[in-house]
C-alpha cells in the first residue's frame, strides 16, 4: 500500500506532517479512487441480488419505503398543498462554475459522489441547482464540490425544508443559507445576535466563547469587566447577556455593531470551543462561526441563530433534528445491554423493535409498521463500564439507554433479527429511528468465541469438522461437494449445522478425512438495508480454494499431499539473531521471473520460479544472501480479487521512449491482465492461485508456495510476507464479499451514520473487534507456522490497535516456536488518526513494543521532498544525495547551506537508529536528544530500540529511487554519477542502525519509466531484468491514470539518452550494492542491538555549524562488543561531486585502514579504494560521491 507517515500547534503540525509524508496515491493502490466520506444509500433488493449473483437468495426484502434508495422516492405534497421543492443558487468569486456539482443526502435524493447533481441553469448571480428531494420535510444535507475540491472546507452543510417552494443562495466559502439574493439586500437593522445552542450531552459548562474585537462584536455592549480574546480562557456561556436554559438548549446574546451605521458591517464571527484543557476542541468546526446579518430574520434589532453540537451549519430557523431511518446505524452498542444514541437526549419512549423477516418500516410522525414486537429501553443514569467507555470514546455525545434485566436473555435471539431503535411520542408516533452498530454487543455476548481453536474446516483423526462464527444468522447449512469413490463424479449435499449458544459458532462434523472436498456455507441472515437473505459464501478461514475463490476447499496442511519433498526436514536459515540483523528485500512474485528467460516458460511469474536455483534471478538472490541479505519480503501472495486466475492477458506495447502508446496499451488491458500488486484481499489465509502453475488444482498453490519458501531458504534467505488485514476487496452483498455475508455489520469499521470507512482505499476492517482480531491472528499463525514465514510486513499497520499487533506477535511466536519479526506501515491517518479510537500501531505509538515501523524521515531527507510530490516539486525538491545546494538543478533558487546541514542532521538521526534518547550536536551547535528535534511535527528520534525503526529510501510505492533522481539531479549528470548517487542513498540505509529495507531492483537502477504508482501498470512498467542490461527507463510515458499531470516534465527526461544507464552502469551498481551488504554483514557495529549500545558506541564527527555539510562521518567503538570484529569503525559518506579532504582531530593517532571489502579484488566500487587516512593528523581524503568505511583491527 501507499506509504503514509505521520496542544493545538502540535496536532496541526502532526497532521500536516503526515500528509506531507505520504497519503498521496493511497486510494488508487487498492484499485479504487477517492470516495466522499458520506453515508451511501442502502442497496436496493434488486441491486443486492444482482451484486451477489447466484450466491444470494432474497427471502424477504425490507419494505419498499426502506429498501429502495432515496433516489427513487419522490417528495409528495399533502393534498391541496403545493409540492415541496428546493433550488440552490451558487456563486463563486471567480465566476467559474465549470465542473461544480451539488451532492445531497437525508431529505434529498443521494447521487453517487462522482455523479452529483449538475447545475440546472445560470443567472446573474451564478448557477442554480434544482435538487431532487426524497421527502417533503426534514433536513437536506449537501456539499458543493468539483470532484474532490469541496467548498466550505468539506464541512457538511444543511438546510431545513419548509412546505412549498424553497430557494436559497450560497456564496463561495460562506456557510450561510441566504433566503434571498445577498447581493441585493439592504443593510439590516440589528444590534443583537441571539444564539440558541443545543448540546446533546447537556455539558454546557464545559464550553465557552472566543470573542474578539474586529469580528463584528460590539465590545462596548459586553458586561463590564468581561475579558475577551484569550484563547486559554474562553468566556463562559453563562456569562453572556440573556443567558437562559430552556427546552434542552441554552440561549445567550452577543451584541453586534449595527450595519445601519456602517454598510461594511456584514456579519459576526466567533468560536465555540472547550474549556481548558480542551480549548482546542472547536466542537467539530474547522472554521470560525460566521453569521451573515443579511440572512437573519430580524425583529426589534434581534436576529436569531441556532447552533447544534458537532454541526458546522449556522441555522437561521429552528432545525428539525429528528432523524428517522431503518437503514442507517447512528447508534452504537457499547456492550450487550447498553446502547448509545448520539444526538439524542435521555428521553422516554425508546423501544427496540424487532422483525424476524426484516419487515420493519418507519416514518416520521407515523407508527412503526411491520414489527414482530419490541422491548422497552430505559435512559441509563449509571456509569458506563470503563473498558466500554474507553473503547467507544470516539462516539459523539448523546444518551445511553439500557436493556431491562428481564430482557437481556432475549438479546441473542433478537440479534438474529432486524432491530430498529425507535423514539416515539406519547401517541406512539415515530420521532427518531435508527439501527445500532453491533460489534460491542456481539463481543460481549460471545466473548468465549475467541477461545475456539479450530474455526474453518479441520480434517484430522478420521473426521472433518466445519465451524463458522455467525451469531446473527438464523440458520447455517454446509453445502459440501465430495468425490464419489475414485470416479470423476461428485456428490453435493446440504446439511444443517448446529449453533452453540455460548459462542455463536455453527458446527458440523463429518466422518472421513475429506481432504480436497469443496464446500460453502449457506447462511440465512438479516442484512441492514436489504432484508432477510440466504447467502452462499466461502469460509473466512479458507485454507484452500477453487479457481477464482469460488469455493472453499478442505485443506489439511499437515497432510503429506500438501508438502513438497523435503519440507519436513527443511527450515529457514538462522541468520537473524536480533531485529537489527534484518536486511529485507521487497519483491513481487510476478516481477521476479516473468521476464527471466532462464526460467522455464511455465514457471515464469509463478511460485515455482523460486525453485529454479540456476536461473538468473535465483543466482542473483543467492549472491545477495551471501553478501548479507536476510529476508525476501513478498508483496501480497494471499488470495486476491484483482487478477483473474482462469485467464489473463499480457499486452506487448511498443513505441518511442517518450510515447503515449505503451501506457495506452497497458491501460486498455488493466482490468484483464495478469498483474496487480494485490492489495485487495479476498481470502486472507490461502495462497493466491494466479501464481500457481494451475489455479484449477487447489493443491498446486499450497505445494508450490511451500516450494517457493524452500527455494528461498535454500538460497540462504528467509521469507517474509506483506499482509493486508486492514481492508478487504469488498463488502455487503457484492460477489467478492465474504465477511459481510457471514456476520453483516460486524467485521468492518463504521462511521457515525453506519457507512463503512474506506480511508485505506477499500472496506476498512475493524481489528479492534474481538473476532476480526481473532481472524487476523489465526491467519497470521497459519502463515508463520504452516508456511514457515519468518517475518511479517503489515500494510497500513497504523489502522490496527497496538495491543492487537502485540498479541499477534505473541501468538505467532508461540505457534512457530521461534522469533518472528514484525514490521509495518505505521502511518497515522483516517478515522483512527491520533488515537481517536484506540492506541494505534503507528510510528509514534510503538515505543517499547519491539515492532518495527517504516521511517519516512530518512526517506525524505535522502530523496528530497515528500513521498508524493508532483508538478514543479518533482524537480525543485532536491534532497541530500541528489544535489541540494551543492549541485542545484536550477528549479529552486532558495537553497542554502543551512538547509543542507538540516538534511544532514535528519539523516544522522536515522543513522543513530532514530533512538529517542540519543544525543548529538546539531548544525546550530546545540546538543539535543533526538526526541527534542522536531521534523514537521514528528520527533527525529521516535523509537526506544533500534528494532523498532525500518529504514528505507525506496519501496514499491511511489517513484523508484532512480526515477526520483531522474527528476531531481541536474539533467547533465552523467550515467556514472547517477549510479553513484543510487549507491550513496543505499549506503546511508545500510549504515543506519535498525532494520534495513531495500526495494527489488534498486540495486540495478530500477526504473518504472517515471510511473509513481505502478500497482496496476502491468508487466511493462514493472519489469525487472536479471541480465542487468536494461533498467526499464524510457519505455514510454507512465500511465495517465496517476501521471498525466507530470507528462510535460517526463517527456524530455524519457527522451534524454544521457539518463538511461548502460549495462556496465547497472552491473556496477549491482556489485557496489553487494559490497554494502557485505560491509553491514561483517560487523555488528552496523547492527547494534540496543539503544544503550548505540548511545555508548556511536558518535558523529564533522558536526556543528562549521561542518563540511556534504560529508557524513560516523564513528563506532567495537572494543569488547560481540561480533564487532573491529575495535573501531569509521564510515564517511561524501555526497558531493568533488573530492573532500577532512581533518578530524579526534582520530589523530588512530590506526585505521580501508575495510577489506573495499580492497578485495572483487570490490564493486574501485573508487572507494582511493580513499585515504593520515593517522598522524586524522586527515581523510574521500573521493567524490563515495561511501567508504575504515576499520581498526
Amino acid at each position: 500500500m501507499k506509504a503514509w507517515a505521520d496542544g493545538l500547534a502540535r496536532q496541526a503540525r502532526r497532521v500536516a506532517g503526515a500528509v506531507a509524508l505520504g497519503l498521496c496515491g493511497l486510494l488508487a493502490a487498492c484499485g479504487g479512487g477517492a470516495e466522499a466520506p458520506l453515508q451511501e444509500p442502502a442497496a436496493s433488493v434488486g441491486a443486492a441480488a444482482a451484486a451477489g449473483g447466484d450466491n444470494v437468495e432474497l427471502l424477504a426484502g425490507v419494505p419498499a419505503t426502506v429498501a429502495v434508495p432515496r433516489a427513487k422516492i419522490a417528495a409528495v405534497a399533502t393534498p391541496g398543498e403545493p409540492a415541496t421543492s428546493l433550488r440552490v443558487h451558487y456563486r463563486r468569486a471567480d465566476g467559474n462554475h465549470t465542473g461544480w456539482q451539488i451532492h445531497t443526502w437525508n431529505a434529498a435524493q443521494s447521487p453517487n459522489w462522482n455523479a452529483g447533481w449538475n447545475a440546472a441553469g445560470s443567472d446573474s448571480f451564478g448557477v442554480y441547482y434544482d435538487v431532487p428531494l426524497a421527502a417533503a420535510s426534514g433536513t437536506v444535507g449537501f456539499l458543493l464540490h468539483n470532484q474532490d475540491n469541496k467548498d466550505n472546507g468539506g464541512a457538511d452543510q444543511s438546510y431545513v425544508l419548509q412546505a412549498g417552494a424553497n430557494e436559497i443562495w450560497r456564496l463561495e466559502g460562506d456557510s450561510t443559507n441566504y433566503t434571498s439574493n445577498p447581493l441585493l439586500l439592504p443593510a439590516p437593522d440589528i444590534t443583537t445576535v441571539r444564539v440558541h445552542y443545543k448540546r446533546f450531552d447537556g455539558a454546557y459548562s464545559a464550553w465557552g466563547l472566543h470573542l474578539w474585537n474586529g469580528s463584528g462584536l460590539d465590545v462596548a455592549a459586553l458586561p463590564a469587566g468581561m475579558q475577551i480574546d484569550n484563547w486559554g480562557q474562553p468566556v463562559p456561556l453563562s456569562a453572556m447577556p440573556g443567558h437562559a436554559t430552556a427546552n434542552g438548549e441554552v440561549v445567550f446574546d452577543i451584541p453586534v455593531l449595527n450595519p445601519q451605521g456602517d454598510v461594511n458591517r456584514k456579519g459576526l464571527e466567533f468560536i465555540i470551543h472547550g474549556m481548558p484543557p480542551n480549548e482546542n476542541d472547536k466542537d467539530g468546526r474547522d472554521n470560525n462561526i460566521r453569521v451573515e446579518f443579511s440572512a437573519l430574520t430580524i425583529q426589534n434589532q434581534v436576529g436569531h441563530i441556532w447552533l447544534v453540537e458537532r454541526d458546522a451549519t449556522v441555522y437561521t430557523a429552528p432545525p428539525d433534528l429528528r432523524q428517522v431511518s431503518s437503514t442507517d446505524a447512528r447508534a452504537v452498542w457499547l456492550n450487550k445491554s447498553l446502547v448509545k444514541w448520539p444526538r439524542m437526549a435521555a428521553v422516554t419512549g425508546v423501544r427496540l423493535y424487532h422483525s424476524a423477516t426484516g419487515q420493519i418500516s418507519v416514518a416520521a410522525d407515523a407508527p412503526v409498521q411491520g414489527a414482530d414486537g419490541y422491548i422497552t429501553l430505559d435512559a441509563f443514569t449509571g456509569s458506563v463500564p470503563p473498558a466500554d467507555a474507553l473503547r467507544f470514546k470516539y462516539v459523539a455525545g448523546g444518551a445511553v439507554f439500557s436493556v431491562r434485566a428481564a430482557d437481556i436473555a432475549r438479546l441473542p435471539a433478537l440479534h438474529q433479527q432486524q432491530l430498529v431503535l425507535v423514539q416515539e411520542d406519547a401517541n406512539g408516533k415515530v420521532q427518531n429511528a435508527t439501527t445500532a452498530q453491533i460489534a460491542g454487543a456481539l463481543d460481549d455476548l460471545y466473548a468465549t468465541a475467541n477461545n475456539v481453536p479450530d474455526l474453518g474446516a479441520a480434517a484430522k483423526n478420521g473426521s472433518t469438522s466445519f465451524k463458522l462464527w455467525a451469531p446473527t444468522a438464523q440458520n447455517v447449512s454446509l453445502v459440501l461437494t465430495t468425490a464419489l469413490g475414485n470416479s470423476p463424479l461428485t456428490r453435493t449435499t446440504t446439511e444443517p449445522m448446529t449453533r452453540d449458544a455460548a459462542t455463536g459458532v455453527w458446527s458440523l462434523t463429518k466422518q472421513g478425512h475429506l481432504q480436497g472436498a469443496t464446500y460453502r456455507y449457506q447462511v440465512q441472515v438479516f442484512v441492514r438495508g436489504v432484508g432477510l437473505v440466504k447467502n452462499l459464501v466461502t469460509d473466512p478461514y479458507s485454507l484452500g480454494l477453487t479457481m477464482g475463490g469460488q469455493q472453499s476447499v478442505v485443506m489439511d496442511l499437515q497432510s503429506q499431499a500438501t508438502k513438497p519433498n523435503g519440507w519436513d526436514q527443511s527450515a529457514p536459515p538462522a541468520t537473524v539473531a536480533a531485529p537489527s540483523d534484518l536486511s529485507i528485500y521487497e519483491l513481487h512474485v510476478r516481477d521476479f521471473s516473468i521476464n527471466d528467460a532462464t526460467v522455464p516458460a511455465a514457471r515464469r511469474g509463478k511460485y515455482l520460479a523460486f525453485a529454479e536455483p540456476n536461473s538468473n534471478g535465483m543466482k542473483h538472490l543467492t549472491a545477495l544472501a551471501a553478501a548479507g541479505l536476510t529476508d525476501v519480503h513478498l508483496l501480497p501472495v494471499f488470495d486476491i480479487a484483482s487478477v483473474n486466475e482462469k485467464s489473463c492477458t499480457t499486452p506487448a506495447p511498443s513505441g518511442a521512449p517518450d510515447a503515449e502508446s505503451q501506457q495506452a496499451a497497458v491501460a486498455a488491458t488493466a482490468g484483464t491482465d495478469c498483474f496487480n500488486w494485490g492489495y485487495d484481499p479476498h481470502h486472507f489465509t490461502t495462497p493466491d492461485g494466479a501464481y500457481a502453475s494451475t489455479a484449477a488444482n487447489p493443491l498446486a498453490r499450497v505445494v508450490e508456495f511451500r516450494q517457493m519458501v524452500q527455494g528461498l531458504n535454500a538460497a540462504g534467505l528467509r521469507v517474509g510476507m506483506d499482509v493486508v488485514y486492514n481492508h478487504t476487496t469488498s463488502s455487503g452483498q457484492n460477489a467478492t464479499s465474504v465477511l459481510d455475508k457471514v456476520v453483516p455489520g460486524y467485521y468492518f469499521r463504521y462511521n457515525a451514520t453506519g457507512g463503512i470507512e474506506r480511508s485505506t482505499c477499500c472496506e476498512n476492517t475493524a481489528s479492534e473487534n474481538l473476532m476480526m482480531a481473532k481472524l487476523m491472528i489465526d491467519s497470521a499463525v497459519t502463515w508463520v507456522r504452516d508456511y514457515r514465514i519468518s517475518s511479517l510486513r503489515f500494510d497500513i499497520m497504523g489502522h490496527h490497535p497496538r495491543s492487537v499487533i502485540e498479541a499477534l506477535k505473541v501468538r505467532v511466536e508461540a505457534a512457530a516456536g521461534r522469533t518472528v519479526q514484525i514490521v509495518g506501515e505505521g502511518w497515522n491517518f483516517g478515522e483512527v488518526a491520533n488515537g481517536v479510537r484506540f492506541v494505534q500501531a503507528e510510528m509514534l505509538s510503538l515505543n517499547g513494543s519491539g515492532i518495527g515501523s517504516f521511517n519516512p524521515l530518512i526517506r525524505d531527507a535522502v530523496r528530497g521532498g515528500g513521498c508524493c510530490d508532483s508538478g514543479s516539486a518533482l524537480v525543485a525538491n532536491q534532497g541530500y544525495v541528489n544535489g541540494f545546494f551543492y549541485d542545484p538543478n536550477g528549479a529552486n533558487g532558495s537553497q542554502s547551506r543551512g538547509e543542507l546541514m538540516w538534511f544532514a542532521d535528519r539523516i544522522k538521526a536515522s543513522l543513530a537508529g532514530s533512538i529517542r534518547s540519543f544525543e548529538m550536536q546539531t548544525s546550530w551547535d546545540a546538543n539535543l536528544r533526538l526526541d527534542q528535534i522536531d521534523v514537521g511535527g514528528i520527533p527525529a528520534g521516535w523509537v526506544l530500540e533500534p528494532g523498532e525503526v525500518v529504514n528505507y529510501v525506496e519501496n514499491h510505492d511511489n517513484l523508484t529511487l532512480f526515477d526520483n533522481n531522474a527528476f531531481r539531479l541536474p539533467t547533465g549528470t552523467s550515467k556514472e554519477d547517477r549510479a553513484r548517487v543510487q549507491i550513496l542513498a543505499n549506503a546511508i540505509n545500510a549504515f543506519s542502525q535498525g532494520v534495513a529495507y531495500f526495494h527489488a531492483g534498486g540495486e540495478a537502477l530500477r526504473s518504472k519509466s517515471l510511473d509513481k504508482n505502478s500497482y496496476d501498470s502491468g508487466d511493462w512498467f514493472n519489469r525487472l531484468d536479471w541480465t542487468f542490461s536494461d533498467n526499464n527507463f524510457g519505455v514510454g510515458l507512465p500511465p495517465a491514470r496517476d501521471n498525466a499531470d507530470n507528462w510535460n516534465r517526463a517527456r524530455p527526461l524519457l527522451a534524454n539518452t544521457l539518463i538511461k544507464p548502460h549495462a556496465n552502469d547497472i552491473a556496477w551498481t549491482r556489485d557496489a550494492f553487494r559490497d554494502l551488504l557485505k560491509i553491514r554483514k561483517s560487523t555488528t557495529l552496523l547492527r547494534l542491538r540496543t539503544a544503550d549500545d548505540i548511545k555508548a558506541r556511536l558518535s558523529f564527527l564533522n558536526t556543528g555549524s562549521a561542518q563540511e555539510p556534504t560529508v557524513l562521518v560516523g564513528r563506532l567503538n567495537g572494543v569488547g562488543y560481540p561480533g564487532a570484529n573491529f575495535s573501531e569503525l569509521v564510515y564517511l559518506i561524501n555526497v558531493d561531486k568533488t573530492d573532500k579532504q577532512l581533518t578530524l582531530p579526534a582520530l589523530a593517532g588512530h590506526t585505521l585502514a580501508l575495510h577489506p571489502v573495499h580492497t578485495a579484488p572483487t570490490a564493486g566500487d574501485k573508487r572507494a579504494a582511493q580513499a585515504s587516512f593520515n593517522g598522524a593528523t586524522g586527515a581523510f581524503n574521500v573521493p567524490a560521491r563515495t561511501a567508504v568505511v575504515f576499520v581498526a583491527p
